[in-house]
């Protein structure tokens, strides 16, 4: 029964480009204004879903309204244009059923030949069956109004009389009423979509009186609430709302007024109205278009499952900012232990032009020494016959080999690449090891590596007047060819106070880094698996409960993990790295405060070791702050959130520890607002999480215990 009335709000909310109950339910109300068009409206989303219930259609899309809301405009609109007789009735109800398959024909075709939304295309074909299959009889009577005579008396101002209008006559309500119901439910949604909706219709009366200043005055909001829809989709719904989505939006306005003037002419003389076929063409013409770009341009068509436009800001700004510089490979350093870069990108010695992208890696003590002694031997030098390993998995596909190494201050420049190993990797990527000692090669031309395999030995061949391992990532196997900007997935750099993770990074040249060396113990707590289940006794104030958590995969083959108390957080799991990636449901969780504090983890320990990630806006409360700096987020948002996590001494040497701070801080006009969190996690020796807490301040916010954990205690 839940899940049934969750399709109809959420179908309601559709036509809004809205994903709240709530907001469906302020539209279903505004719709029963004028209650037949209300009930007829309510009859089409419960004929739509049953069926599709009835015939197995997918549970979740009927849930989230995708079948439903063309079924509300169909009813809506019969209403609207006819007198409803027992028989009409009857036809209407059948047309319902027969705009629920063109809507699932039609959206299926758009998605899968396209990769676009039907939008309300299916309605507006089935009202024109339906109008055509009335010609059949003369006794049809017109309903309550035709859109060129809506005209409700308002003590409003004119304009605002008819933006409200506007806003109501896309549920085919005609009354001012209406349009507050859904104008607050707006604001309340979206102060994106709010803002919009005042522009669209400003700028609809701008181009009208500009372009077509004859055209009568009751076409008004025919224009009006086809720009309206048009700037919902196109400047933060269905694209990621930004500075070049705010100038579309102009555009797409101005092509509305064009177009549905275009339609004016076009079915004059016809029994059929004009609608939202505007609305239709020029958003699903807009956004196929884009799809043919080179680049995104900062006009980001929406990727990820929608919510409210600053809510889709805020996930794309958070992927951005995460994962931008995410590969489709996730290449190691091609050694063991910590390494010195002496030379990286843009070295002054050789690093230059077509091979700027490239580092020379060797070993240093404590003095940045790359020697004991007087450094006149190869075997003074630290990284002389050290292993070499293989970055990525990938076949050998060149050898060199034989070229003895030269004397501490020689070079030999006629093969100045020295013994070199040539690496072929996935998506045609190929890297180069060179330098390497004579006679030291593990592997053979045509060998399969895994990554991490030894394949051989620095050495001091070439041009290389000192022991050292060159690297570089190339796109061909030709020794020597130009290098290809490529970064390692996850290296430690030593720090003056200690070691930071580098995420998809280039190490830069003087520093010592290392691979991320995989920790059992933090393996064990953070590697979640499909159908690993945890259970924890939380705290929050004064309030004690449990909450269980499971392990899960969705339709894409991506985890993530559900909690007892309706929320799922979902995470991305590399052979280093956890990364949560998305939570959904209320602030009051375990599983929320654990997707906070622990926003990545790596699979690794060290005393000191730093990390650092960023977060949505979203994710906090932040109040009424967060909604006004939301009126500026075409131009820039002025809220940020960090966090910084690091590992920290524990009082039981058998377990890990790490902690974490956030901080969520406002920027000019908002730099008053400023918020900081705490939070640590404990890992026992088990390997399981034992213990985890979020403080503001010195304030305990949340607390929770492993239940296994508490029960042994006991």
């Amino acid at each position: 029964m839940q899940s049934f009335s969750d399709s109809i709000l959420y179908s309601y909310a559709q036509i809004f480009f809205s994903n709240r109950r709530w907001f469906g339910a302020a539209v279903l109300a505004a719709t029963f204004v004028t209650p037949q068009l209300g009930i007829l409206a309510l009859l089409g989303v419960i004929i739509s879903n049953i069926t599709a219930t009835v015939l197995k259609f997918d549970t979740e899309k009927i849930r989230s309204g995708f079948y439903g809301f063309n079924g509300i405009l169909f009813g809506a609109a019969a209403a609207f244009y006819f007198e409803i007789t027992p028989f009409i009735l009857l036809l209407v109800l059948i047309f319902i059923v027969i705009t629920f398959f063109i809507s699932a024909v039609l959206e299926n075709y758009m998605a899968v030949a396209f990769n676009l939304p039907g939008l309300s295309l299916p309605f507006i074909i089935a009202l024109y069956i339906f109008i055509i299959f009335l010609a059949n009889y003369d006794f049809i009577n017109p309903g309550y109004v035709t859109l060129s005579l809506v005209k409700t008396t308002s003590v409003l101002p004119f304009i605002v009389s008819e933006y409200l209008r506007a806003l109501s006559l896309i549920v085919f309500q005609p009354d001012v009423i209406s349009g507050l119901i859904i104008a607050g439910a707006l604001l309340f949604f979206s102060r994106v979509l709010f803002l919009l909706s005042i522009l669209a219709f400003a700028l609809n009366l701008f181009f009208l009186n500009l372009i077509l200043p004859d055209m009568p005055e009751a076409y008004l909001i025919l224009f009006a609430f086809n720009s309206i829809l048009t700037a919902f989709a196109l400047g933060g719904s269905l694209i990621i709302p930004s500075g070049k989505s705010f100038v579309l939006v102009i555009i797409a306005v101005l092509m509305v007024v064009i177009m549905t003037g275009f339609f004016i002419k076009l079915f004059t003389g016809t029994n059929f109205p004009i609608l939202v076929l505007p609305f239709n063409f020029i958003v699903l013409s807009t956004l196929y278009s884009l799809k043919f770009r080179k680049e995104n341009t900062n006009l980001v068509l929406l990727y990820f499952k929608p919510g409210s436009p600053e809510e889709n800001y805020y996930q794309h700004q958070r992927r951005k900012s995460r994962f931008e510089k995410f590969r489709f490979l996730f290449p190691e350093l091609p050694f063991f232990g910590e390494w010195f870069i002496p030379q990286g990108f843009e070295g002054q010695h050789t690093h230059k032009d077509d091979w700027r992208y490239a580092w020379d890696f060797t070993v240093v003590d404590e003095k940045k020494s790359e020697h004991s002694g007087d450094g006149k031997e190869l075997s003074d030098y630290y990284c002389y016959k050290l292993p070499v390993a293989a970055p990525l998995d990938g076949e050998v596909v060149k050898i060199v080999d034989g070229i003895p190494d030269n004397k501490i201050g020689d070079v030999y420049l006629e093969k100045n690449w020295g013994n070199t190993i040539i690496l072929k990797h996935e998506y045609g990527l190929f890297s180069s090891l060179s330098h390497l000692l004579s006679g030291s090669f593990k592997v053979k031309e045509g060998e399969k590596i895994n990554k991490g395999q030894i394949i051989a030995q620095c050495g001091s061949s070439g041009r290389s007047p000192v022991p050292h391992l060159h690297f570089q990532f190339q796109t061909t196997d030709k020794l020597g060819d130009r290098t290809f900007k490529f970064p390692f997935a996850h290296y430690i750099e030593r720090s003056d106070d200690g070691f930071i993770l580098r995420t998809f990074d280039y190490p830069v040249e003087n520093t010592k880094v290392q691979n991320v060396e995989v920790h059992k113990q933090m393996k064990s707590a953070f590697n979640f698996r499909f159908g690993d289940r945890l259970k924890f006794n939380c705290k929050a104030g004064e309030k004690d409960f449990i909450e269980e958590w499971e392990v899960k995969v969705n339709m894409n083959n991506e985890l993530y993990i559900e909690s007892s108390r309706n929320a799922t957080a979902g995470i991305y799991v590399t052979d280093k790295v956890l990364y949560f990636t998305n939570y959904q449901g209320k602030k009051d969780t375990a599983l929320y405060h654990f997707s906070l504090i622990s926003m990545s983890v790596p699979f690794s320990y060290h005393e000191k070791l730093q990390w650092s990630d960023v977060y949505s806006v979203d994710q906090f409360n932040l109040g009424v702050v967060r909604y006004l700096s939301e009126l500026f987020l075409f131009y820039r948002s002025y809220i940020s959130a960090e966090g910084k996590f690091i590992f920290s001494d524990s009082n039981n040497v058998e377990e890990i520890s790490f902690c974490s701070t956030i901080e969520v801080r406002g920027s000019s006009l908002f730099s008053f607002y400023h918020r900081n969190y705490s939070g640590e996690v404990i890992i026992g020796s088990n390997g399981i999480i034992k213990k985890f807490n979020m403080k503001s301040g010195n304030k305990l916010l949340f607390s929770a215990i492993d239940a296994r954990e508490e029960e042994r205690s006991k």
